[in-house]
């Protein structure tokens, strides 16, 4: 790479060579305006036409009325003048030595002007030259604008808008007169509004240069360019791989995303915006394609403290926003979390850590908040000691859930990377009796973090509680996973509808019950308890009885025999609220042998002195929130663990090492693309499972990454910047850079 002296404006910069004009003005932050160029597209490839294309049912050929070059009518809005010259395109003038442009002068404006009169010639306006377009509703037009003129959902926010609001629109220009295009609505991810084309043909340069899909093209037809597919009516027919690289350089809105598909949040794919730790989770399956899942697990661990914990019992959110669903299933996140986990969890990884900062910290709590707030505080370089009451760290992963939901090793994984980090413990120790807040002060921490949970069980207060072979949820998942399981006889009745009913129901089954029921207040869709868990329940041939409450328990000698029931006919108040409500002359009665009730949890201290009145002290995990899932509670800690390094400087603005992904932009052609299925893991019948207190979830063998689509069939990642409101001139107005890190669509397609 050779460079060159240009001068741009008066200011002179050493550029490569093999710039434009136009990226060169772009990457010193002086703004050329124009639509048909695009920071991510090669200016100086050529352009090749298509025989044909379709605009869903319409099918147009190539008349030659325009095609007989290797290009295509630019959009002529990048004018500038090189060496005090006519005007010309910046997006295909290559810089060189001693060139001196100009982007701003009389001419240069007037040109661009008439440019863009013979644009919006053929686009809707109004919407740019409106005096209401500020406040109209875009329903009751005050200004009378026809219905084909009209504002579009995209007000205020397309690029061609903020184009010709820097340019200026002439007084002269004509009024839009409508082609009446096809607008297709019904296809999966995407709505192609061709009536919106310019015909800037960014979509079908992305699609075949960047991405190497080919599946758009267009044709010259009556002296204009029509865009359209190349396969056939529908994206589908075409072999679209729905990316949605097209969407993201639109300038018009021609492509959007379906107002039914979750958007980008803050700029992130929706899979990892539902991620409540923000996993690269795109990134980390784009590792496992191509065999790198040492990389795979650092990206993981970047955010998640506990990935193996994670692959094995998060309820993965982020499947439910992955955008595949609109097509078949979602990508299979978290079986491939567990199976990054298990291939290279034992290797040896880079522990990315910060000097030391001198600065110690004491968490009380070594539950999944407590060891995601110390990862990161060891991170950063600070001190970190662990205190818990138990004589391993894990909290209710360890205490609680059950083996064949996450085996134990897979927590003393997790744990010897944590450990191998620094961590420090004091085990065995029992907050508010052993040492106290005031205690730790006195030895030294400079903060505290308390991640105590909620490990105690709520209780119902009902008639016949005390009967014996009444059971608290939580207390029956620590003596199930102790070396003596309860013995549990043939009836059992579970109370609740959150995580913990369902273990218990379903660890029941494995101790012996051959018929377990739960009861619970909420409908199927209001239960806390996941969709995953409550379709292995249903396998497991677990009944559950929704909306009953229990009056009372009922029994002879002491001991439980019936459970009374009230028709519940409301769970929530108007506002949301927790706030049952019953039809006592609706009741039933279910016989048992044995109740287990697992209505919630609760914390086991009384915390507010400490907030109140202690400096330093921070609150985490479920005592903080409520009652959550362990990805959730993870993040808390993350959050926590922000809070107590700003409290003690601000270290981790500190530079620290990590996995940084780059993603390759050319996903090439995959014609089985649609028809590739979800990867599922192997699983053991039902009738098999509940004979066991192991897993019954098999990892994926080592080769799934020989299954997968090739180039970066996995992360389909477009980035993209939403432009600014702003007045006059917006640089930022054409930052919308594939490959950038401002924002991304992370597009995780995981099939068989």
């Amino acid at each position: 790479m050779s460079e060159v002296n240009i001068t741009i404006d008066g200011k002179s910069f050493l550029e490569d060579e093999r710039l434009s004009v136009k990226k060169a003005a772009l990457k010193n932050e002086i703004y050329v305006p124009g639509l048909c160029s695009h920071p991510d597209l090669d200016p100086f490839n050529a352009f090749t036409w298509s025989e044909t294309v379709w605009q869903g049912q319409d099918k147009y050929t190539d008349d030659k009325s325009l095609s007989e070059s290797d290009e295509f009518p630019h959009c002529e809005l990048c004018l500038i003048s090189i060496n005090d010259g006519p005007p010309q395109r910046a997006c295909t003038a290559r810089i060189e030595e001693g060139m001196v442009v100009t982007t701003g002068s009389v001419a240069i404006t007037d040109a661009r002007r008439e440019s863009l009169k013979k644009l919006l010639a053929h686009h809707p306006h109004a919407c740019l030259t409106c005096a209401q377009k500020e406040g109209c509703d875009r329903v009751q037009c005050s200004m009378n604008v026809p219905v084909h003129d009209r504002c579009c959902e995209l007000l205020g926010r397309c690029e061609i808008g903020k184009v010709a609001d820097y340019i200026g629109i002439p007084t002269d220009t004509p009024a839009y007169v409508p082609f009446s295009k096809p607008e297709l609505l019904n296809e999966p991810l995407f709505i192609r509004d061709y009536e919106l084309c310019i015909g800037c043909t960014r979509c079908i340069r992305v699609c075949r240069d960047v991405r190497e899909v080919d599946i758009l093209g267009a044709v010259a037809y009556d002296n204009r360019v029509v865009v359209g597919s190349v396969g056939g009516p529908t994206l589908i027919e075409s072999l679209c791989r729905f990316c949605g690289a097209c969407v993201d350089v639109c300038p018009t809105g021609a492509l959007r995303d379906q107002p039914d598909q979750k958007p980008l949040i803050d700029d992130k794919a929706p899979c990892v915006a539902g991620c409540p730790l923000g996993i690269d989770i795109p990134g980390y399956l784009d590792a496992i394609v191509r065999s790198a899942e040492t990389e795979a697990l650092e990206l993981i661990r970047q955010k998640a403290a506990l990935p193996g914990v994670l692959g094995y019992a998060c309820f993965h959110p982020c499947e439910s926003n992955c955008r595949r669903n609109a097509l078949d299933q979602s990508a299979s996140i978290c079986t491939l979390k567990r199976y990054v986990s298990d291939v290279a969890g034992d290797l040896p990884v880079n522990l990315n850590k910060l000097p030391s900062t001198g600065k110690s910290v004491a968490v009380i709590g070594g539950g999944p908040a407590g060891l995601a707030a110390a990862v990161d505080l060891l991170r950063w370089g600070h001190d970190v000691t662990i205190f818990d009451d138990h004589a391993e760290l894990g909290g209710m992963l360890r205490q609680a859930i059950p083996s064949f939901r996450l085996p134990k090793e897979v927590i003393d994984r997790d744990l010897k990377y944590i450990y191998d980090l620094g961590l420090k413990t004091e085990l065995n120790q029992q907050f508010g009796k052993d040492f106290s807040v005031d205690d730790l002060t006195e030895r030294g921490y400079n903060a505290t973090v308390l991640a105590v949970g909620l490990p105690d069980p709520l209780v119902l207060e009902v008639e016949g509680l005390d009967l014996k072979g009444i059971n608290l949820g939580l207390d029956f998942l620590r003596e199930a996973k102790g070396k003596n399981p309860p013995a549990v006889p043939r009836n059992v009745i579970v109370i609740g509808g959150g995580s913990v009913a369902v273990d218990a129901a379903r660890t029941a089954r494995r101790l012996g019950a051959e018929n377990v029921g739960m009861v619970c207040l909420e409908d199927e869709d209001e239960m806390p308890a996941s969709p995953d868990e409550l379709v292995f329940a249903f396998e497991e041939d677990i009944t559950i009885r929704h909306r009953w409450g229990v009056l009372q328990f009922e029994g002879e000698g002491g001991k439980i025999e019936r459970v009374l029931l009230q028709r519940c006919v409301s769970v929530f108040d108007r506002p949301g609220r927790f706030n049952p409500q019953f039809d006592p002359m609706e009741t039933c009665t279910l016989q048992a042998e044995m109740v287990i009730v697992a209505i919630g949890q609760k914390s086991s201290i009384e915390l507010k002195p400490y907030l109140d009145n202690t400096e330093g002290v921070f609150l985490t995990g479920d005592a903080a929130t409520g009652p959550g899932t362990i990805v959730e509670a993870m993040a808390n800690g993350r959050v926590s663990a922000e809070a107590v390094d700003d409290y003690l400087g601000g270290f981790r603005e500190r530079e620290v090492e990590s996995v940084q992904f780059q993603s390759q932009q050319n996903i090439g052609k995959d014609e089985n693309f649609l028809t590739r299925k979800r990867v599922n893991p192997e699983q053991t019948p039902s009738k098999e499972r509940m004979l066991t207190l192991s897993i019954f979830e098999k990892t994926l063998s080592r080769g799934v990454s020989k299954i997968l689509p090739s180039k970066d069939g996995l992360k389909e990642l477009i980035t993209k910047k939403k432009i600014k409101l702003y007045q006059g001139f917006d640089p930022s107005s054409e930052n919308l850079h594939l490959g950038n890190l401002i924002g991304i669509r992370k597009l995780a397609q995981f099939q068989k």
